[in-house]
C-alpha cells in the first residue's frame, strides 16, 4: 500500500482482501481491492473524498466503500 500516497482508509477482508483508499487530490480518491494472496487487483476506481476528509472518510463514504469492497470479493470468490 506504500506506493499509492496518502491513504484515507484501509481494511482487511476476509484475511485475504486488503481494500484501501488513497487521495488522489482534496476531493477524489483511488479505490482499490487486491487479493493478497495472488497480488490480482480486483478493483482499481476513483471514488469521491465527501468535504476532502481532513480528518478521515466521511461516513457515507465509508459506507459506500465497503459496499464496494464487499461486493467484489463476493463476486470473485463465486467466480473462482
Amino acid at each position: 500500500m506504500s506506493d499509492f500516497g496518502e491513504i484515507i482508509w484501509a481494511s482487511l477482508l476476509d484475511n485475504t482482501y486488503e481494500c484501501f483508499v488513497s487521495r488522489l487530490s482534496e476531493n477524489q480518491g483511488q479505490l482499490r481491492v487486491v487479493n493478497t494472496d495472488t497480488k490480482e487487483v480486483l478493483l482499481d476506481q476513483e471514488v469521491a473524498l465527501s468535504y476532502g476528509a481532513p480528518f478521515g472518510p466521511d461516513v457515507d463514504d465509508l459506507a459506500y466503500w465497503q459496499d464496494l469492497c464487499a461486493q467484489i470479493v463476493d463476486q470473485s470468490k463465486s467466480q473462482g
